[in-house]
Protein backbone atom coordinates (compact mmCIF):
# COMPACT_ATOMS: atom_id res chain seq x y z
CA UNK A 1 0.00 0.00 0.00
CA UNK A 2 1.41 3.52 -1.07
CA UNK A 3 2.42 5.77 2.08
CA UNK A 4 0.94 9.28 2.84
CA UNK A 5 3.56 10.91 0.75
CA UNK A 6 3.62 9.02 -2.18
CA UNK A 7 -0.22 9.90 -2.27
CA UNK A 8 0.01 13.06 -1.68
CA UNK A 9 2.96 13.23 -4.48
CA UNK A 10 0.81 12.07 -6.94
CA UNK A 11 -2.28 13.90 -5.95
CA UNK A 12 0.59 17.19 -6.59
CA UNK A 13 1.21 15.71 -10.18
CA UNK A 14 -2.02 15.29 -11.38
CA UNK A 15 -3.21 18.17 -10.16
CA UNK A 16 -0.31 20.19 -12.18
CA UNK A 17 -1.17 17.80 -15.30
CA UNK A 18 -4.62 18.66 -15.04
CA UNK A 19 -4.45 22.56 -14.85
CA UNK A 20 -2.20 21.90 -18.03
CA UNK A 21 -4.59 19.87 -20.15
CA UNK A 22 -7.57 22.05 -19.36
CA UNK A 23 -5.67 24.82 -20.43
CA UNK A 24 -5.17 23.01 -23.70
CA UNK A 25 -8.39 22.65 -23.67
CA UNK A 26 -9.56 26.30 -23.65
CA UNK A 27 -6.76 26.97 -26.01
CA UNK A 28 -8.19 24.26 -28.68
CA UNK A 29 -11.62 25.71 -28.06
CA UNK A 30 -10.78 29.09 -29.14
CA UNK A 31 -8.74 27.75 -31.60
CA UNK A 32 -11.64 25.97 -32.64
CA UNK A 33 -14.14 28.62 -32.99
CA UNK A 34 -11.68 30.63 -35.51
CA UNK A 35 -11.04 27.66 -37.58
CA UNK A 36 -14.91 27.05 -37.71
CA UNK A 37 -15.70 30.66 -38.55
CA UNK A 38 -13.43 30.51 -41.63
CA UNK A 39 -15.00 27.39 -42.45
CA UNK A 40 -18.12 28.77 -42.54
CA UNK A 41 -16.45 31.57 -44.88
CA UNK A 42 -15.22 29.07 -47.09
CA UNK A 43 -18.61 26.92 -47.86
CA UNK A 44 -20.24 30.24 -48.16
CA UNK A 45 -17.66 31.12 -51.03
CA UNK A 46 -17.78 27.13 -52.73
CA UNK A 47 -21.72 27.81 -52.44
CA UNK A 48 -21.23 31.02 -54.61
CA UNK A 49 -19.21 29.61 -57.02
CA UNK A 50 -21.21 26.37 -57.59
CA UNK A 51 -23.98 28.89 -58.20
CA UNK A 52 -21.85 30.35 -60.69
CA UNK A 53 -20.87 26.80 -62.70
CA UNK A 54 -25.06 26.44 -62.30
CA UNK A 55 -25.78 29.33 -64.27
CA UNK A 56 -22.56 28.85 -67.01
CA UNK A 57 -23.94 25.62 -67.51
CA UNK A 58 -27.67 26.30 -68.07
CA UNK A 59 -26.57 29.10 -70.58
CA UNK A 60 -24.58 26.90 -72.76
CA UNK A 61 -27.24 24.31 -72.44
CA UNK A 62 -29.44 26.97 -73.40
CA UNK A 63 -27.61 28.08 -76.29
CA UNK A 64 -27.41 24.56 -77.90
CA UNK A 65 -31.01 23.46 -77.20
CA UNK A 66 -33.10 22.05 -80.03
CA UNK A 67 -36.53 22.34 -81.06
CA UNK A 68 -38.91 19.55 -79.83
CA UNK A 69 -39.24 17.79 -83.64
CA UNK A 70 -34.93 17.89 -83.64
CA UNK A 71 -34.78 16.75 -80.25
CA UNK A 72 -37.00 14.09 -81.03
CA UNK A 73 -35.92 12.96 -84.46
CA UNK A 74 -31.67 13.05 -83.79
CA UNK A 75 -31.72 12.69 -80.18
CA UNK A 76 -29.50 15.80 -79.64
CA UNK A 77 -28.65 17.23 -76.27
CA UNK A 78 -26.23 20.23 -75.08
CA UNK A 79 -23.27 20.43 -76.16
CA UNK A 80 -20.93 19.69 -73.17
CA UNK A 81 -18.23 22.17 -71.81
CA UNK A 82 -15.25 20.71 -71.55
CA UNK A 83 -11.76 22.10 -69.76
CA UNK A 84 -8.58 20.27 -68.55
CA UNK A 85 -9.26 20.11 -65.43
CA UNK A 86 -12.17 17.82 -66.44
CA UNK A 87 -10.23 15.64 -69.00
CA UNK A 88 -9.21 12.27 -67.64
CA UNK A 89 -5.83 11.62 -68.03
CA UNK A 90 -4.15 8.93 -69.78
CA UNK A 91 -3.33 5.92 -67.49
CA UNK A 92 -0.63 6.84 -65.20
CA UNK A 93 0.71 6.93 -61.74
CA UNK A 94 -2.04 9.06 -58.97
CA UNK A 95 -1.30 11.28 -56.13
CA UNK A 96 -3.30 10.89 -52.57
CA UNK A 97 -3.26 13.65 -50.09
CA UNK A 98 -2.97 12.77 -46.75
CA UNK A 99 -3.99 15.61 -44.19
CA UNK A 100 -2.69 14.54 -40.47
CA UNK A 101 -1.55 17.12 -37.55
CA UNK A 102 1.70 18.29 -36.82
CA UNK A 103 1.22 17.76 -32.64
CA UNK A 104 -0.77 14.76 -30.95
CA UNK A 105 -2.60 15.07 -28.07
CA UNK A 106 -5.63 14.76 -30.35
CA UNK A 107 -7.21 11.34 -29.53
CA UNK A 108 -7.78 9.11 -32.29
CA UNK A 109 -7.79 11.21 -34.90
CA UNK A 110 -4.39 10.68 -36.61
CA UNK A 111 -4.82 6.79 -36.05
CA UNK A 112 -8.39 7.06 -37.99
CA UNK A 113 -6.92 8.58 -40.76
CA UNK A 114 -3.25 6.36 -40.74
CA UNK A 115 -5.92 3.13 -40.79
CA UNK A 116 -7.94 4.45 -43.71
CA UNK A 117 -4.78 5.77 -45.85
CA UNK A 118 -3.68 2.37 -45.33
CA UNK A 119 -6.58 0.52 -46.37
CA UNK A 120 -6.92 2.66 -49.69
CA UNK A 121 -3.50 2.05 -50.49
CA UNK A 122 -3.59 -2.02 -50.24
CA UNK A 123 -6.29 -1.68 -52.43
CA UNK A 124 -3.40 -0.66 -54.55
CA UNK A 125 -2.27 -3.36 -55.50
CA UNK A 126 0.94 -2.24 -57.84
CA UNK A 127 1.66 0.50 -55.52
CA UNK A 128 1.19 2.84 -58.06
CA UNK A 129 -0.38 5.98 -55.56
CA UNK A 130 2.16 8.53 -54.99
CA UNK A 131 1.59 10.50 -51.44
CA UNK A 132 1.34 13.67 -50.75
CA UNK A 133 1.69 14.81 -46.82
CA UNK A 134 0.20 18.20 -44.93
CA UNK A 135 1.55 17.21 -41.46
CA UNK A 136 3.73 15.66 -39.82
CA UNK A 137 2.12 11.95 -38.36
CA UNK A 138 1.32 10.41 -41.68
CA UNK A 139 4.91 11.81 -42.90
CA UNK A 140 6.53 9.65 -40.31
CA UNK A 141 4.61 6.86 -40.51
CA UNK A 142 4.74 6.20 -44.25
CA UNK A 143 8.07 7.48 -44.41
CA UNK A 144 9.44 4.42 -42.68
CA UNK A 145 7.40 1.77 -44.43
CA UNK A 146 9.07 2.73 -47.64
CA UNK A 147 5.77 4.29 -49.62
CA UNK A 148 6.81 7.11 -52.71
CA UNK A 149 6.71 10.64 -51.70
CA UNK A 150 5.25 13.26 -54.32
CA UNK A 151 5.68 16.17 -51.75
CA UNK A 152 5.04 17.29 -48.06
CA UNK A 153 4.25 19.92 -46.47
CA UNK A 154 4.94 20.27 -42.67
CA UNK A 155 4.75 22.37 -39.91
CA UNK A 156 1.24 24.24 -40.68
CA UNK A 157 0.33 23.64 -37.08
CA UNK A 158 -3.21 23.02 -37.52
CA UNK A 159 -3.50 26.84 -38.71
CA UNK A 160 -5.92 27.57 -41.43
CA UNK A 161 -3.91 29.55 -43.65
CA UNK A 162 -6.11 30.55 -47.27
CA UNK A 163 -2.53 31.39 -48.74
CA UNK A 164 -0.81 28.11 -47.66
CA UNK A 165 -3.91 25.98 -49.16
CA UNK A 166 -3.74 27.81 -52.23
CA UNK A 167 -0.39 27.37 -52.84
CA UNK A 168 -0.21 23.84 -52.21
CA UNK A 169 -3.57 23.52 -54.74
CA UNK A 170 -1.90 25.23 -57.18
CA UNK A 171 1.10 22.51 -57.36
CA UNK A 172 -1.34 19.89 -57.31
CA UNK A 173 -3.25 21.22 -60.62
CA UNK A 174 -0.10 21.82 -62.12
CA UNK A 175 1.45 18.15 -61.64
CA UNK A 176 -2.01 17.54 -62.71
CA UNK A 177 -2.04 19.21 -66.01
CA UNK A 178 1.56 18.51 -66.88
CA UNK A 179 0.54 14.66 -66.79
CA UNK A 180 2.96 13.63 -63.65
CA UNK A 181 -0.10 12.65 -62.11
CA UNK A 182 -3.43 11.17 -63.60
CA UNK A 183 -5.77 11.80 -60.74
CA UNK A 184 -5.83 13.75 -57.08
CA UNK A 185 -7.75 12.04 -54.26
CA UNK A 186 -7.57 13.89 -50.57
CA UNK A 187 -7.38 11.94 -47.64
CA UNK A 188 -9.05 14.12 -44.52
CA UNK A 189 -11.33 14.74 -41.75
CA UNK A 190 -15.06 15.79 -42.95
CA UNK A 191 -16.12 18.32 -40.04
CA UNK A 192 -19.54 17.66 -39.14
CA UNK A 193 -20.23 18.96 -35.96
CA UNK A 194 -18.29 20.73 -33.09
CA UNK A 195 -17.70 16.41 -31.58
CA UNK A 196 -18.17 14.47 -35.08
CA UNK A 197 -15.88 14.38 -37.64
CA UNK A 198 -15.50 11.35 -40.05
CA UNK A 199 -12.58 10.47 -41.86
CA UNK A 200 -12.89 10.90 -45.99
CA UNK A 201 -11.42 10.04 -48.93
CA UNK A 202 -12.79 12.43 -52.22
CA UNK A 203 -11.42 12.30 -55.39
CA UNK A 204 -10.65 16.11 -56.21
CA UNK A 205 -8.90 16.22 -60.13
CA UNK A 206 -10.15 15.80 -62.52
CA UNK A 207 -13.19 17.69 -61.41
CA UNK A 208 -16.01 15.92 -62.16
CA UNK A 209 -19.57 17.63 -61.51
CA UNK A 210 -21.56 16.22 -60.07
CA UNK A 211 -25.81 16.41 -59.85
CA UNK A 212 -25.48 18.79 -56.92
CA UNK A 213 -23.16 20.86 -58.92
CA UNK A 214 -24.86 20.81 -62.30
CA UNK A 215 -28.01 22.40 -63.36
CA UNK A 216 -31.53 21.18 -63.03
CA UNK A 217 -32.68 22.63 -66.38
CA UNK A 218 -36.32 23.78 -66.99
CA UNK A 219 -38.39 25.80 -68.98
CA UNK A 220 -39.45 29.36 -68.33
CA UNK A 221 -43.55 28.23 -69.30
CA UNK A 222 -43.55 24.61 -67.67
CA UNK A 223 -42.57 22.89 -64.48
CA UNK A 224 -40.96 19.31 -64.15
CA UNK A 225 -43.98 17.84 -63.33
CA UNK A 226 -45.58 19.23 -66.42
CA UNK A 227 -43.73 18.49 -68.82
CA UNK A 228 -44.01 15.53 -70.98
CA UNK A 229 -41.69 12.70 -71.06
CA UNK A 230 -41.21 13.25 -74.74
CA UNK A 231 -40.25 16.70 -74.67
CA UNK A 232 -36.76 17.98 -74.84
CA UNK A 233 -35.06 19.45 -71.86
CA UNK A 234 -34.50 23.64 -72.07
CA UNK A 235 -32.69 26.04 -70.19
CA UNK A 236 -33.18 29.68 -70.16
CA UNK A 237 -30.59 31.74 -68.80
CA UNK A 238 -31.48 35.65 -67.99
CA UNK A 239 -27.19 36.42 -68.05
CA UNK A 240 -25.11 37.67 -70.48
CA UNK A 241 -21.69 36.78 -70.79
CA UNK A 242 -18.74 38.72 -71.71
CA UNK A 243 -17.02 37.39 -73.66
CA UNK A 244 -18.66 33.59 -73.80
CA UNK A 245 -20.31 31.14 -71.20
CA UNK A 246 -17.16 28.81 -72.50
CA UNK A 247 -14.80 31.39 -71.95
CA UNK A 248 -16.27 32.09 -68.28
CA UNK A 249 -16.43 28.37 -67.67
CA UNK A 250 -12.59 28.07 -68.48
CA UNK A 251 -11.41 31.15 -65.86
CA UNK A 252 -14.03 29.82 -63.20
CA UNK A 253 -13.31 26.23 -62.78
CA UNK A 254 -9.98 26.87 -61.56
CA UNK A 255 -11.29 29.19 -58.79
CA UNK A 256 -14.06 26.42 -57.57
CA UNK A 257 -11.02 23.61 -58.12
CA UNK A 258 -8.77 26.13 -55.32
CA UNK A 259 -11.81 26.75 -53.14
CA UNK A 260 -12.95 22.91 -52.58
CA UNK A 261 -9.34 22.50 -51.59
CA UNK A 262 -9.12 25.29 -49.41
CA UNK A 263 -12.36 24.15 -47.68
CA UNK A 264 -10.75 20.44 -47.21
CA UNK A 265 -7.82 21.70 -45.62
CA UNK A 266 -10.04 24.23 -43.43
CA UNK A 267 -12.65 21.22 -42.48
CA UNK A 268 -9.79 18.72 -41.10
CA UNK A 269 -8.03 21.78 -39.55
CA UNK A 270 -11.10 22.39 -38.03
CA UNK A 271 -11.35 18.75 -37.20
CA UNK A 272 -8.62 18.45 -35.48
CA UNK A 273 -8.82 21.26 -33.71
CA UNK A 274 -12.39 19.39 -32.24
CA UNK A 275 -10.43 16.07 -31.82
CA UNK A 276 -8.04 18.04 -29.47
CA UNK A 277 -10.26 19.71 -27.42
CA UNK A 278 -12.44 16.73 -26.92
CA UNK A 279 -9.32 14.99 -26.36
CA UNK A 280 -8.16 17.45 -23.78
CA UNK A 281 -11.40 17.36 -22.07
CA UNK A 282 -11.55 13.55 -21.22
CA UNK A 283 -7.68 14.09 -20.24
CA UNK A 284 -9.06 16.35 -17.85
CA UNK A 285 -12.22 14.67 -16.63
CA UNK A 286 -10.08 11.55 -15.91
CA UNK A 287 -7.81 13.48 -14.05
CA UNK A 288 -10.58 15.14 -11.84
CA UNK A 289 -12.08 11.43 -11.10
CA UNK A 290 -8.48 10.28 -10.41
CA UNK A 291 -8.05 13.34 -7.88
CA UNK A 292 -11.09 11.95 -6.33
CA UNK A 293 -10.11 8.49 -6.03
CA UNK A 294 -6.30 9.53 -4.07
CA UNK A 295 -8.59 11.91 -2.21
CA UNK A 296 -10.48 9.51 -0.83
CA UNK A 297 -7.22 7.33 -0.55
CA UNK A 298 -5.60 9.55 1.47
CA UNK A 299 -8.22 9.98 3.65
CA UNK A 300 -8.82 6.94 4.57
CA UNK A 301 -4.47 6.70 4.90
CA UNK A 302 -4.83 9.63 7.66
CA UNK A 303 -8.01 8.50 9.54
CA UNK A 304 -6.13 4.79 10.06
CA UNK A 305 -2.84 6.78 11.42
CA UNK A 306 -4.76 9.31 13.72
CA UNK A 307 -7.01 6.52 15.03
CA UNK A 308 -4.18 4.22 15.56
CA UNK A 309 -2.64 6.95 17.11
CA UNK A 310 -5.31 7.49 19.55
CA UNK A 311 -5.86 4.06 20.54
CA UNK A 312 -1.63 4.22 21.49
CA UNK A 313 -2.39 7.23 23.05
CA UNK A 314 -5.29 5.50 25.32
CA UNK A 315 -3.44 2.22 26.21
CA UNK A 316 -1.05 4.17 27.27
CA UNK A 317 -3.12 6.43 29.72
CA UNK A 318 -4.66 3.18 30.86
CA UNK A 319 -1.73 1.13 31.44
CA UNK A 320 0.03 4.10 33.96
CA UNK A 321 -3.18 4.05 36.27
Amino acid sequence: MASLRQIRGRIKSIQSSKQIMRAMQLVSGSKLKRSQDKLIASREVLGFLDGLLQRVLAATASEYKTTKSTYLAKKKGPKPLTHPLSTPKPDGPSALVIITSDAGLCGSYNTNLVQMAEAYLRRDAARRAQLVFIGKRAHRYFTKRGYATLDAFLDLAGRPNVAKAEQIGRSLIDRFLSGEVSSVSVLYSRFLSATTYKPTVQPWLPIQLDSSTAPQLVSRDSSPTSRRADEPPSAVSDYIFEPSPEQVYEDLLPRWALAKFQLIMLEAFTSEHSARMIAMKNATDNAEELLGELVQQRNRIRQATITKELSEIVGTAEALK
